[in-house]
């Protein structure tokens, strides 16, 4: 496969398209993560928008994409929880949760 058909199978990658199974990134859009190179790993936090971390190991990378994905997993169960919910308790959990999400992203921007 040339250097134009690997970045191009990830123009259209979403979250959906990471297999996290018990905390490991397996693949992406059906692809092996093992067998990925450092430069699709990259085209991936690009397609996701990832930012924040400059000069970081490939391990590091699929860690940080780990740790962005189960964030993004419960805040939007928190989410759908208080839309069903939308009880005054409710709403002071939502604004707990979006205090210490502020405070997860000012972590995760410091590094790894």
């Amino acid at each position: 496969m040339d250097k134009m058909e690997t970045t191009k199978q990830f123009d259209n990658i979403t979250w959906a398209d990471l297999a996290i199974i018990n905390d490991v990134l397996k693949t992406v859009h059906e692809h092996y993560v093992k067998l990925l190179k450092y430069k699709d790993l990259w085209t991936v936090w690009s397609q996701l928008k990832v930012r924040g971390v400059k000069n970081v190991t490939k391990e590091q990378m699929i860690r940080k994409l780990v740790s962005i994905h189960q964030f993004k997993t419960r805040y939007n169960k928190t989410v759908r929880m208080y839309q069903q919910t939308r009880s005054p308790i409710a709403l002071m959990d939502f604004s707990t949760f979006c205090f210490q999400t502020h405070l997860l992203k000012a972590f995760l921007n410091v590094g790894m």
